[in-house]
């Protein structure tokens, strides 16, 4: 037997959390609009203390992702600036993913790509852009599989259980949202 840890803990060996990926989307945002912002810039763009700021920063700052001049004003490194384009490359194709093709609606699809746009990976993301393409292509093939993917019956009987929802019944759940 293998002495590899458990899949769920996988999720800690993320390149980038959550608030760090925003920290650094806000420095990108904010460097296009006013060049290279202060601490206390990211604080306000993000709603969140100058304190908490800072301690984030710092951690970002230790990990190579953001560099401070001398007049204490932020700037990608290059590997920040990779990761923030990768981060909202993500973002995007979850959002077009989400809506063209599945249907979300636009506030549950922007809050949905928020919350993962920086945990799968680029092979899952290059998965992702092919089926897109696949799809707003003129092939009969992607048409036919939108239009009968459209046409199948968002609810299961009740009481029924399908292959997929062992536990509960998502559609139940997504169709009360």
């Amino acid at each position: 037997m293998s002495a590899r840890p458990p899949l769920w803990r996988a999720f800690e060996d993320n390149e980038i959390t959550h608030s760090g990926a925003h920290y650094l989307l806000a420095i990108a945002s904010l460097a296009e609009v006013g060049g290279a912002p202060r601490a206390a810039d990211v604080a306000r763009r993000l709603v969140v203390t100058r304190a908490a700021a800072s301690l984030q920063l710092r951690a970002l700052q230790e990990h190579g992702l953001v560099d401070l001049d001398d007049q204490r004003r932020l700037r990608l490194s290059a590997l920040g600036a990779n990761l923030v384009a990768r981060v909202a490359s993500k973002h995007e194709v979850l959002l077009v993913f989400l809506r063209e093709l599945l249907g979300v609606r636009v506030g549950t699809a922007e809050l949905d790509a928020c919350k993962v746009e920086h945990l799968f990976s680029e092979e899952t993301g290059a998965a992702l852009v092919r089926l897109i393409r696949f799809a707003r292509s003129d092939q009969p093939e992607a048409q036919a599989f939108l239009a009968e993917f459209r046409r199948t019956t968002a609810h299961c009987p009740p009481g029924a259980r399908c292959e997929l929802c062992t536990e509960a019944c998502l559609l139940a759940a997504g169709n009360s949202a």
